[in-house]
């Protein structure tokens, strides 16, 4: 009996001059675009240029991140069309179990399988955060490498952020070191 192909339900997610495939189940949800708060309280100001901020989505922070700039290109404002894809995260990426990814409009369905989907040679591309290019039904997309992007996240937190705190330490002990020469 010939083993039936397997399909993979995956969406399509467009970004400025890009396209993106991911599974289903790796997006929690799509909601309107939001404006990120600044990274300085979180992480300090040497955050990554594809680290936008952060944004309050269900009770918790979630990193936002530009995709497009992590892929080696650049990071447009939003539009109109512009939304935010929560992804899950599979990792402990940032401590958090999501991130966020700003996209343009909404996502279109796919059921992906090996027939539908045929890998573009790349040999010159060199991103770890890029698993493979594809071409599906004539149009071409990204399959991320969502391991390594998620890599990137937990590393700008703990790199920088560490720093920031050792920054705001520095501080403490600066005004503690001052108020105790006040009181002699």
């Amino acid at each position: 009996m010939p083993q039936a192909a397997r399909q993979v339900a995956s969406q399509v997610l467009s970004l400025h001059g890009e396209r993106v495939i991911l599974p289903n189940t790796a997006v929690a949800e799509i909601i309107p675009y939001i404006k990120p708060e600044a990274l300085t309280e979180t992480i300090g100001t040497n955050a990554p240029d594809w680290l936008l901020g952060m944004i309050a989505w269900r009770g918790i922070s979630v990193p936002l991140i530009s995709i497009e700039t992590i892929f080696g290109g650049s990071y447009e404002q939003q539009s109109k069309r512009s939304s935010i894809a929560i992804i899950n995260a599979v990792g402990d990426a940032a401590g958090v179990p999501y991130f966020a990814i700003v996209t343009q409009g909404i996502p279109r369905l796919l059921q992906v399988s090996a027939a539908t989907l045929s890998a573009i040679d790349e040999t010159g591309d060199d991103n770890k955060a890029i698993a493979c290019h594809v071409v599906f039904d004539g149009d071409v997309a990204i399959i991320p490498d969502m391991d390594e992007i998620e890599a990137m996240l937990k590393n700008a937190f703990t790199s920088t952020g560490s720093s920031s705190k050792n920054k705001s330490k520095a501080k403490t002990k600066k005004k503690n070191k001052a108020s105790s020469k006040k009181k002699k």
